[in-house]
């Protein structure tokens, strides 16, 4: 029988991979909607040198979505909690860039919205709480051996 503490660290690890893997599906999913846009957004930010935007463009959505499933399953929720943690890092690093650099944009994260400082700042938390929620999955994750019998 497994210890009431352990029961509730799972069901916490998987309440909160279902929610990130949820918001990064969505992300990746809307994504793919209007490329283009999410082009233009991307192209906004001037870090990525224009020859790879396109490549960027067509390769984040299916990696979040990637991302997104792994966290879904018991096996490769590490895996995806680990490549959610790096992402939102960089993530978070571009926009922090753009605030830095006083740029006003709509990140593309979410789908066409109007370009906005305050919601820069609330994308920027939101990439915080991502990193958090999974760096919590990956190190919650952690399967641990029986001890040895005596």
């Amino acid at each position: 029988m497994m210890p009431p503490g352990n029961l509730r660290r799972n069901y916490a690890v998987l309440a909160v991979s279902i929610a990130v893997a949820a918001v990064f599906i969505y992300a990746g999913i809307d994504k793919l909607r209007d490329p283009l846009q999410f082009a233009d957004s991307t192209a906004a930010f001037a870090i990525v040198p224009a020859v790879f935007i396109n490549l960027l463009v067509m390769g984040l959505p299916p990696f979040e979505i990637a991302c997104g499933v792994l966290l879904l399953g018991p096996w490769t929720r590490r895996i995806g909690a680990l490549a959610v943690a790096v992402i939102s890092v960089v993530f978070f690093t571009a926009l922090a860039s753009a605030l830095l650099r006083g740029l006003t944009l709509d990140c593309g994260c979410f789908g066409v919205g109007a370009p906005s400082r305050s919601r820069m700042w609330l994308e920027l938390a939101l990439d915080v709480m991502l990193f958090s929620g999974a760096m919590f999955v990956y190190l919650r994750s952690i399967t641990r051996l029986p001890a040895p019998a005596p």
